[in-house]
């Protein structure tokens, strides 16, 4: 695509962006709060949706975006949207206690499917530092990051090389003997390479029968199996000789029958049945093809090759335009520095001179006109800053300031009284300060606790409308925005390029910043010499300055101790991936996880107060709404620290994981017991493994410390199969050691899948902050997957009926349903399709050999889930529907019997 589309596209999305936040002003000024669940989930819902909507474009926009000034504003107002979408998120999962959320209503009104609000393709990430991702880059080559350097030999391996050289034969190099370029070739081979000495072995004269009977044995059954080949190599070639000479007789008396003569009547009539019917086998195809290609064209056939040119070009577009973009940022830093370096050796020394006469000045009027010289503020204020903007006391008020405090001072009665006084006013203001920080701290404390209980109350519903989380961020953009990028036209920069101008009002401001800074340390010691002269003047001892004193800041840690700190950051990395900690992934996209959506459940909720079982499709946006798109937010107040995704095996688990890490790009730590048996042994070996993978994890965010069958560091029982692997070894160090180590701003996250997260105790619900259940299949997934699975060969029928087999193999995991169908589509089955029909029989019959998801199997799943912290609210949530229900049912029969007696 154009730079020129690019551009109109960005355009488009900002105005969109602006009406839709507009509306989100209104949506929050709504005077009343809403106590109906039902309304509340119609009003978020319709928000929610539209944002979705506008997500999906804006990520893109930002993504493919190659200024690199520009990206700056652009990626905070692309964040407030996605902050709100999680808000959005957040709220529907509090109005209806489950991570799915079904809004059907809102749907209808702005006359959409739930294919076209899904996120399916993120593209938010943050992006890392130069060189950081240039190191990750080198990984993906499979290129090595660090070697270690090669130490020279030790003194008493020296020794013993040359005790070697002189054992076989050779003379000492001390001795000055020259020796020829290949005598010294020979001499290193000798030395580097060991010598072998083999032991011959005698064997008994039992064990020399032995082998003796064992190779006359083999010997035999060579022969035998020499002489079998050979004879049914005979009979083969003897059969096709006399087929060939069967066929050879059939020509021969072909050729000596007589020839019979036809009239030209007989040969026209032949020709002509020939070719009516040749056109009319012709004429059908042709109407079979285009009827064909028109049920493709409107969607009601599938193609058997389905062409990846078009996704291609795609990726391929996206690709180039990211090269495009790293290239422009490295371009960017490259100006930034050649750009300081220019101002300070421009600039600077002028720049320098100027502030120190400006000082000086200030120096000279405050001597002229007080005799007497103020002092500097302190750095941390903003220095000599705020004498430049005037913030500080003049000579005149410095003389008021000083006339007051004498007048006060005699008034009190002396400078002790006048001490006391004032000292007896701080504390009066520490503690009133102190008291008012206390009530605001109470008050924010008791307001998240009413917010806690309200959300947590599953009788009484109350929504209120708080202010968005990126609406300052939002502002901000949008300013930074306005005031530099919409009146410059992007249309005169088609290169995409930085601007200078930008860069060197930047570097001037630091710059100067820098240089004040220095010229204020010289000022100081200036000051601190006409102080001392002034004294001399005035015949009084100058007094010397009081050293700020640091406070201690209470309530703080010492952050922990460094014990890599002598390691470099390619070293660890190297380390890690020599490991096979750090790994790569297959690129898989969030679409290979097939499934529809529910579009029953809406109804259900509403009309019987039930919480139905989700369906395969609602799955991946909760994957997108928990996991993709915080990872890519460089700040977030409620970033998901640890995720955990169950479900049956063969239910798509690692596809699911696969996608996360594809889409958020992430850096990817596997942790799996299995990776990490017989490394790093003992617990300072364990120590040094944490400590290591979250350093690197902090550098390389976003970051991922991936867990395959993560209940096994919390066994309840380890199978005697897996003692060998010592699968708890790692979880007791998770939380402490992991989890609550994890930041709001570390864009790292704790990612495990389990196939049996029962087999785990307590622990690992503390562990994991959130987790997703992957439901049974259901038919509607089912039936696009068995679709999915079976188009792919051409001779299969484009309208073979797959509804009966979808309805029998639902509750079987879509991985079963792969693995059948490469087992029944084996090359001899599909060379027969043409002739032979598929039938649906064919591919049930191996589900009749395989047990589904039976229910038994699945309440231990929902059990497990249930004692979630969103599965007990989930629970109670249920009983209060269920009481609702109950009273509905009671006043619809009441009303039906009162209908009954006003008839009679």
């Amino acid at each position: 695509m154009s730079f020129k589309y690019y551009c109109n596209w960005w355009i488009k999305n900002k105005h969109d962006l602006e009406q839709l936040t507009h509306e989100d002003d209104v949506f929050l000024k709504i005077p009343e709060s809403v106590k109906e669940r039902s309304i509340a989930n119609k009003l978020v819902g319709g928000m929610y949706a539209k944002y979705c909507m506008l997500v999906q474009e804006l990520d893109i926009c930002l993504d493919q975006l190659a200024q690199p000034q520009k990206t700056v504003a652009v990626r905070k107002m692309v964040e407030a949207a996605v902050m709100r979408v999680k808000e959005l998120y957040n709220e529907l999962r509090w109005i209806d206690f489950s991570e799915y959320h079904y809004i059907d209503d809102s749907l209808v009104e702005l006359k959409l499917v739930p294919y076209e609000i899904e996120i399916i393709h993120p593209y938010l990430s943050y992006p890392r530092p130069y060189d950081i991702q240039q190191m990750y880059e080198r990984l993906k080559n499979n290129e090595r990051i660090y070697s270690k350097p090669i130490t020279p030999p030790s003194t008493l391996e020296q020794d013993q090389i040359t005790e070697a050289s002189q054992d076989e034969g050779g003379v000492p190099l001390e001795e000055g003997i020259e020796m020829s370029r290949k005598d010294k070739k020979k001499k290193r081979s000798r030395m580097q390479t060991p010598i072998i000495i083999e032991k011959k072995v005698e064997l008994s004269p039992q064990e020399v029968e032995r082998q003796n009977q064992e190779s006359i044995v083999d010997a035999a059954i060579d022969l035998i199996q020499r002489h079998e080949r050979a004879r049914q190599a005979r009979l083969y070639h003897k059969e096709i000789y006399a087929i060939y000479l069967m066929h050879q007789e059939e020509a021969d008396k072909v050729q000596k029958e007589p020839s019979k003569i036809f009239t030209e009547e007989e040969k026209e009539k032949a020709t002509r049945t020939l070719q009516r019917v040749y056109r009319g086998h012709f004429w059908r195809g042709y109407q079979k093809s285009r009827e064909e290609e028109r049920r493709i064209i409107i969607g009601m056939t599938e193609k058997s090759y389905r062409t990846r040119k078009e996704f291609e070009i795609e990726e391929k577009t996206i690709e180039e335009r990211r090269k495009l973009r790293e290239l422009r940022i490295k371009q960017y830093i490259d100006a930034h520095l050649a750009e300081k370096d220019r101002i300070l050796r421009v600039v600077g020394p002028g720049l320098m001179e100027d502030i120190g006469d400006e000082i000086r000045e200030w120096f000279y009027q405050w001597y002229i006109r007080a005799k007497n010289f103020d002092k500097i503020p302190p750095e941390e204020k903003g220095g000599t800053i705020l004498v430049v903007r005037g913030e500080t006391l003049t000579p005149e008020e410095w003389i008021e300031e000083v006339e007051r405090k004498r007048r006060e001072k005699v008034k009190a009665g002396g400078a002790k009284a006048e001490k006391a006084k004032l000292r007896a006013e701080k504390a009066k203001k520490k503690a009133a300060a102190k008291k008012e920080k206390k009530a605001k701290m109470a008050a924010l404390k008791k307001a998240m606790k009413e917010k806690k209980k309200r959300r947590n109350d599953v009788a009484n519903y109350q929504m209120e409308f708080d202010t968005p989380e990126g609406k300052a961020q939002y502002m901000e953009g949008e300013k930074e925005h306005m005031e530099i990028w919409d009146e410059r036209d992007e249309l005169l920069n088609p290169e995409e390029t930085h601007y200078m101008d930008l860069i060197t009002d930047q570097r001037c401001y630091e710059v100067q910043l820098e240089i004040r800074h220095k010229v204020d340390e010289l000022m100081r010691l200036e000051l601190e010499l006409l102080n001392e002269a002034l004294a001399r003047d005035k015949n009084k001892k100058p007094k010397k300055p009081k050293k700020p004193k640091k406070k201690k800041k209470k309530g703080k840690k010492k952050p922990p101790k460094d014990i890599t700190a002598h390691r470099s950051t390619e070293e660890l990395f190297q380390e890690l991936v020599d490991n096979g900690i750090i790994r790569l992934y297959p690129k898989t996209r969030l679409n290979e996880f097939i499934g529809d959506f529910s579009y029953n459940n809406f109804e259900l909720r509403r009309e019987e107060f039930l919480d139905p079982p989700p369906c395969l499709g609602d799955v991946r946006q909760a994957i997108v709404m928990n996991c993709i798109l915080p990872l890519g937010l460089e700040t977030c107040k409620e970033r998901i620290r640890s995720m955990i995704i169950c479900g049956p095996p063969l239910s798509g688990k690692k596809i699911l994981s696969n996608a996360i890490f594809t889409a958020t790009r992430c850096v990817l730590f596997d942790l799996s017991p299995q990776v990490l048996q017989g490394k790093y042994p003992g617990k300072p070996g364990l120590e040094m493994l944490i400590h290591m993978v979250m350093k690197m994890a902090r550098i390389l965010q976003p970051s991922i410390l991936f867990i395959d069958g993560a209940e096994k560091p919390f066994y309840k029982k380890v199978p005697k199969e897996e003692k060998q692997m010592d699968p708890k070894r790692l979880g007791p160090a998770l939380f402490k050691k992991v989890v609550k180590v994890i930041k709001p701003e570390d864009r790292v996250m704790l990612l495990g899948i389990s196939s049996q997260p029962w087999a785990a105790g307590t622990k690992m619900k503390k562990v994991f902050d959130k987790a997703i259940l992957i439901p049974r299949s259901d038919y509607g997934s089912v039936f696009l997957y068995w679709r999915e699975q079976l188009m792919p060969y051409h001779s299969v029928d484009r309208n073979i009926d797959l509804s009966c087999l979808s309805k029998l193999t639902v509750n079987y995991p879509l991985g079963t349903i792969k693995e059948v169908t490469k087992k029944v589509m084996v090359p001899s089955r599909i060379v027969k399709l043409y002739y032979k029909p598929l039938r649906q029989m064919e591919l049930y019959e191996p589900f009749t050999k395989i047990d589904p998801v039976t229910d038994k199997i699945w309440k231990k799943y929902q059990k497990w889930y249930a004692r979630t912290p969103i599965g007990k609210l989930g629970k109670k949530f249920a009983k209060v529907n269920l009481v609702l229900r109950e009273d509905l049912l009671k006043r619809r029969e009441a009303e039906k019997k009162q209908d009954k007696k006003g008839k009679k």
